[in-house]
């Protein structure tokens, strides 16, 4: 099947990143409608993703969505697109993927009964690594129709529902070439091709740098896929509203997309709809919607000797990083629990729950054409099984103890390419990722060196102390508040340290209630960010 159509280029998701609003399952069928209705009634974005990966999302959500926006006049598939992300199999459980597709079948019956031949297109498939586990997703897919259409009397086109593959580790990113190519060859899809940029992961797991620069990479590998096959590749960003995670907010916006060139969707997480405000989430949406169609320019293109470039770049920021994330991940684990829940997600120990992989240095490592680099990579000693909080909560984790995770390992990284490519270097360097700066100057406001490095290993401490200075040296940025809000802030990190010390087992009794402290701990996570304009 040829599909040829203007992807969304405004996508709602359920991440639980705001500060300011719990969403309960229950609340979100209303929530996503009101997303997609037109502004100003609404926030006027044309996609919303249904989540079923490591939540509790009830199987009958999706249908509930579709059939309240046909209430409204709205047509699920034409006018705007409902499109669920499937649990991963390898990471939960092939029987929860299956259940999520099942529920597709559920909606797609309900929406035909009322004049919507097609109300779900497509699938998020989360966490891919290989091209066995896409087709393994899409034999699945094709079982489903096909028991759809003898039981309900769908059509029996095993290619109505479409697989977006979601991409979340740097190696996997940096090799997206060999995992399209070959998913393409084998089902020869023609038409357009969706596909999504994790950028919170590739955060999480291997730095900021490495993150943004590994996308970048993965767009022009794209390109080349798309040209091979005859297909159009249209990437979504999957992108929160802090620099960590992806810095998507009104101010921001023009240099997100400037940093990843060629992008057609957008996600519109809660941070910025419910921390930023709905006027802003509007506006965004509406901005996103102007755009050329295809994007301004196209995918970016990389020269031979400009990827090498980029690979070495992504092992320098890497190596930093993860020394120091080495150190300080087990801290981190536990200040993470202490982060309020959002959204109902599956706990990260549960008996179908799961927590996110450690990084791959070695796997890096491979792709490295430095082999010095290369080498320092593989040397890096990481702990089997550690089990890691999800993006959002180890992001507002280090927030909460004054260190912004932004800092850590790019300083160091700026120093070491200065020394190894001189000023050269470091322009290419902002070549790629001309958001550095704002990024760093946007977590600078939120630092607080003192309070965290009374958290820290003494590792971690001189590796961050170092970070701070790379950064002011090379970017002469001078981290610190600038405004009476970011000073009221700092005295909110200041005023939570004593109790997120006894809830570390470092501190004193502060008081009889355990429940109380816990209450104002919370609380004041909260309030910080609210200030900084996202949980995490």
């Amino acid at each position: 099947m040829t599909r040829t159509y203007t992807p969304p280029a405004a996508m709602l998701t359920q991440h639980p990143d705001s500060a300011s609003r719990y969403v309960s399952v229950q609340e979100e069928p209303e929530e996503a409608v009101h997303g997609l209705l037109p502004a100003p009634e609404g926030l006027g974005a044309d996609e919303v993703m249904v989540d079923f990966e490591g939540k509790l999302t009830p199987y009958h959500q999706t249908s509930q969505i579709v059939m309240a926006l046909l209430d409204r006049g709205l047509v699920p598939g034409r006018d705007v697109f409902v499109t669920p992300r499937v649990a991963s199999a390898s990471k939960e459980t092939v029987f929860r993927q299956l259940m999520a597709l099942m529920s597709l079948v559920e909606t797609n019956v309900q929406a035909r009964e009322h004049g919507a031949e097609q109300a779900v297109r497509e699938v998020v498939v989360p966490m891919c690594e290989t091209p066995d586990e896409l087709l393994a997703v899409r034999s699945r897919v094709a079982n489903v129709n096909d028991l759809a259409h003898k039981e309900f009397g769908l059509p029996a086109d095993r290619e109505l529902v479409r697989l977006i593959p979601l991409v979340e580790g740097v190696p996997e990113l940096l090799s997206i070439d060999c995992l399209f190519s070959r998913y393409l060859a084998e089902t020869g899809l023609r038409g357009t091709f969706r596909f999504f940029l994790g950028r919170s992961d590739p955060a999480l797991s291997y730095g900021m740098v490495a993150a943004v620069l590994a996308g970048k990479v993965a767009l022009v590998k794209a390109g080349w896929v798309g040209e091979s096959f005859g297909v159009e590749m249209a990437p979504i960003l999957g992108a929160g509203a802090l620099p960590f995670r992806g810095h998507v907010t009104l101010d921001n916006l023009d240099t997100v997309m400037e940093t990843f060139p060629g992008v057609r969707t957008v996600t519109i997480q809660s941070g910025l709809r419910y921390d930023h405000g709905e006027e802003e989430a509007r506006e965004v949406c509406a901005r996103l919607r102007r755009r050329p169609a295809g994007g301004a320019g196209g995918l970016p293109s990389c020269g031979p000797s400009e990827l090498a470039e980029l690979h070495n770049l992504i092992a320098i920021f890497t190596r930093h990083y993860l020394e120091t994330f080495l150190d300080i991940i087990d801290l981190v684990c536990l200040i993470s629990d202490a982060i309020p829940q959002q959204r109902d997600r599956l706990a990260r120990f549960s008996a179908v729950g799961y927590a996110r992989d450690m990084a791959r240095p070695e796997k890096l490592a491979d792709l490295v054409p430095d082999l010095e680099l290369a080498g320092r990579l593989r040397s890096l000693s990481l702990k089997a099984g550690a089990a890691l909080p999800r993006a959002i909560a180890f992001t507002a984790a280090l927030y909460t103890i004054g260190l912004p995770p932004e800092f850590i390992g790019t300083g160091r990284g700026l120093l070491e390419v200065r020394q190894r490519y001189g000023p050269d270097g470091l322009a290419a360097l902002e070549r790629h990722y001309p958001g550095l700066r704002s990024d760093l100057a946007f977590a600078g406001r939120y630092l607080h060196l003192e309070m965290a490095r009374s958290f820290l290993p003494p590792s971690a401490s001189a590796g961050v102390t170092r970070d701070i200075q790379g950064v002011t040296e090379i970017l002469g940025l001078n981290p610190g508040p600038k405004t009476a809000e970011d000073e009221f802030y700092r005295t909110l990190v200041e005023t939570t340290r004593p109790l997120l010390k006894h809830f570390l087992g470092q501190g004193r009794e502060l008081a009889a209630d355990s429940a109380e402290r816990t209450r104002l701990l919370t609380d004041w996570i909260k309030r910080m960010a609210k200030i900084r304009g996202s949980l995490g």
